[in-house]
């Protein structure tokens, strides 16, 4: 039995986290994070039904840093990104990451935790991706973009996490049988339980007009189609040059 959402006025549902209160026309439809002290590459969660727990990839040494010294770059991380290898572009800034000082050491942090954050998203923790996409924003925000890539891409994240909350709201409140009107009350946050954990939800689809990729909402017992809630993949259009021009390189 296919199964129709129809979203809920904002004004019904769960309040939203604070990282996510900005409305995007990339988003088609029918309080912020405290930053990890850990190295990033301890921020890779693994999904299980139940729980989501942290998983250590690999332990950060000296030596990790010497050998990744001359073999990254920010534009080599950014093409990583926007083909969507976000395992590979986290390892990559990762290792920008450790040698940056701040302000630069921020950006690179957030543009990592929303790589860490598709990563998940497309690997059914839907969880992890919303924890690490907020905390990307949040760190996006701290910069303080007022135009450029780095200000598109912030709106482009804040798109996505609108996206996120929302369809995992639908997908906690309606089964086959009936839907529940989500408030603000402590059940309608309970109802989110393992956000989808292991489920197959969003899908990625390409615009034959101008080749950009939008990520649908399909869950398992539904399917795809031109109604389906959407929302624009985020691509980072910003070059090691554009860090230079607000003295961040």
């Amino acid at each position: 039995m296919a199964l129709t959402l129809k979203f809920l006025p904002l004004s019904s549902a769960s309040s939203p986290p604070a990282f996510i209160l900005h409305n995007s026309p990339n988003y088609k439809s029918s309080s912020n994070l405290l930053p990890s002290p850990k190295p990033p590459s301890q921020q890779l969660i693994t999904p299980t039904r139940s729980r989501f727990r942290i998983s250590y990839r690999y332990n950060y040494t000296a030596h990790d840093e010497e050998g990744d010294e001359e073999s990254c770059s920010f534009d080599e991380a950014v093409d990583l990104f926007n083909r969507r290898e976000y395992y590979k572009c986290h390892d990559s800034l990762e290792a920008l990451w450790i040698k940056a000082e701040d302000p630069t050491r921020t950006i690179v942090h957030g543009i990592l935790q929303c790589a860490v954050g598709f990563h998940h998203l497309f690997n059914q923790n839907h969880k992890g991706a919303m924890m690490e996409l907020g905390e990307g924003l949040c760190k996006l925000r701290k910069m303080n973009f007022q135009s450029g890539p780095f200000h598109q891409f912030e709106q482009d994240i804040s798109a996505v996490l609108q996206f996120i909350y929302q369809t995992q709201i639908e997908l906690a409140a309606c089964t086959d049988d009936l839907c529940l009107a989500m408030d603000q009350s402590e059940r309608s946050y309970q109802l989110l339980g393992g956000y989808g954990a292991g489920q197959v939800l969003y899908n990625l689809e390409n615009d034959p007009v101008d080749g950009s990729m939008w990520i649908v909402f399909c869950p398992d017992k539904s399917y795809a189609s031109a109604d389906s809630p959407r929302v624009k993949l985020p691509i980072l259009e910003a070059t090691q040059q554009h860090l230079v021009a607000h003295h961040l390189w």
